[in-house]
């Protein structure tokens, strides 16, 4: 027995049959396509995996020089050079020392230890004419070329022993004293630089 289709219903057969056939195409290229996706995508997160360690083993070689470096040892040795310069204080000459013996004060004897003639201007530093004074008498003696020391006498560390050995100090004043602890002149009150100068190379002729 033989069964006969009708045109319209072999062309709707054609259509159902090239339907299927597409769709399960279309099902096969999704299933190759979902895998290819998925290689990727396992490709791109791996390096964040080992990659990582793989990274920080190459950076650890740096952090390694960093703490190689030197500086810290080079600053040592200069920290301890730096030590022995420390001078010792000079000692005094044999002037000076004769001069201390003898009882003089310690800028007096130390001046005497270092110039043959020493000039010292006796003042007080309230009155304004024993400001001239001292003035005058630092003139005179850069004048004459001489040893010069001023003398507050007000001030018992000063003068404590020059008035043990020669009394009352005239305010103002000026002693001229020859190495090592020779007076050689006093004068009593205000005198110019000329003065000053003249009494101060009169003391060195005379030590001569």
């Amino acid at each position: 027995m033989t069964f006969t289709l009708s045109p319209p219903v072999r062309y709707a057969a054609l259509l159902g049959l090239l339907a299927a056939v597409l769709v399960g195409g279309g099902m096969t290229m999704l299933g190759h396509g979902g895998g290819t996706v998925a290689t990727p995508h396992a490709i791109k997160h791996h390096p964040f995996g080992l990659g990582v360690k793989h990274q920080a083993g190459a950076t650890s070689p740096k952090k390694h020089t960093t703490t190689t470096t030197h500086p810290a040892t080079t600053a040592k040795p200069k920290a301890a050079q730096a030590a022995p310069h420390a001078k010792a204080p000079p000692q005094p000459s044999l002037a000076e020392k004769a001069a201390l013996a003898a009882g003089l004060p310690a800028p007096l004897a130390r001046a005497l230890g270092q110039h043959h003639i020493v000039v010292v201007s006796l003042y007080n530093p309230s009155p304004q004419v024993d400001g001239i004074a001292f003035a005058e008498a630092k003139a005179g003696a850069q004048l004459a070329r001489v040893g010069f020391v001023p003398l507050n006498v007000l001030s018992r560390a000063q003068v404590e022993k020059l008035t043990e050995q020669l009394g009352l100090l005239p305010d103002p004043g000026l002693l001229v004293y020859r190495s090592p602890a020779t007076l050689v002149a006093r004068i009593s009150g205000f005198a110019d630089k000329e003065t000053v100068a003249q009494a101060a190379q009169n003391a060195a002729q005379t030590g001569t």
